[in-house]
């Protein structure tokens, strides 16, 4: 007799990391995908969880971007913040397994040395303030109402499918020849997507983790002048590279402390940086020119 699959609402499921999970574990999981960010700002989307009863919610959808977030603050709240409580009622409501993904931003800024779960956190942007906020809600409803949970603070994800974040540089050094770089000292760690999808696997299988927070990241700690240069070196063709000011609301430095991810999820991302570009830049070149 064929044992029933696992329901998995994915909120965002149509977004980068939603997309590819899909692709990756689409035969072993049932999955349920809310693709609009509208949904989730509304009570409604209580009763649609209610109704669709799923065993684990990964929430995904947010207004992400740094600058995206500062130009449209009150969409940021009420998306990343609003939009989370309601999701997590909708959990209550089922006694649905919550994961949610944050991001390092809610550490702000970090002047050389690790970031631990543990630590203050004190963004200095308003995505890394809407993460925090939508972290708290989660951990106020594991205390009081005992909801199943588990965070995850992703560093800057990369790869193949999708042109923001880092990517931007790779895209417009295929498509322009050119890259403006504001700032380029800022240490950043980068992960690779099929990593970060790895990782998600991982944590939705383990039914013993509850009520966690893990930085999810990798050993690949470098300035964002390191990254270009391994990017030149790659391309097959010369670009202009134009240097303009750091924007105030990016961090200057972040390297995360990934112990407990090592060892509780037993993951350690071994995935080179002149690998994983390379295929970023091959599939790129193939997909989206």
């Amino acid at each position: 007799m064929m044992k029933n699959k696992m329901k998995v609402l994915l909120t965002g499921g149509t977004g980068f990391i939603g997309t590819k999970f899909i692709e990756k574990f689409s035969k072993e999981f049932d999955f349920i995908i809310l693709s609009s960010k509208e949904k989730i700002q509304k009570q409604e989307i209580i009763k649609t969880i209610e109704k669709i009863n799923p065993d684990i919610v990964i929430h995904l959808a947010a207004l992400s971007g740094l600058k995206n977030c500062e130009l449209d603050q009150k969409e940021a709240f009420d998306v990343n913040v609003m939009g989370t409580e309601n999701i997590v009622k909708g959990c209550m409501k089922n006694n649905s397994r919550l994961i949610f993904l944050s991001s390092r931003e809610v550490y702000g800024s970090t002047v050389m040395k690790k970031s631990d779960e543990n630590d203050e956190l004190d963004p200095i942007n308003v995505y890394g303030q809407t993460k925090m906020k939508a972290e708290k809600i989660i951990q106020k409803y594991g205390e009081k109402e005992n909801l199943d949970y588990t965070i995850l603070r992703l560093t800057n994800v990369y790869g193949p499918g999708t042109k923001s974040g880092i990517n931007r540089l790779i895209v417009d050094a295929l498509n322009k020849k050119k890259i403006v770089v504001n700032g380029g000292e800022q240490i950043l760690n980068l992960i690779f997507i099929d990593d970060v999808i790895q990782i998600l696997h991982l944590v939705l299988k383990n039914n013993k983790i509850s009520k966690e927070i893990f930085n999810i990241g990798s050993n690949n700690t470098i300035s964002l002048n390191e990254f270009l240069e391994i990017l030149i070196k790659l391309l097959d063709h010369n670009i202009e590279i134009q240097i303009g000011e750091k924007p105030s609301f990016e961090s200057s430095y972040f390297d995360p402390n990934i112990t407990k991810q090592n060892k509780i999820l037993g993951y350690n991302p071994k995935t080179t940086l002149n690998n994983s570009i390379n295929v970023t830049i091959k599939y790129m070149k193939k997909n989206l020119f």
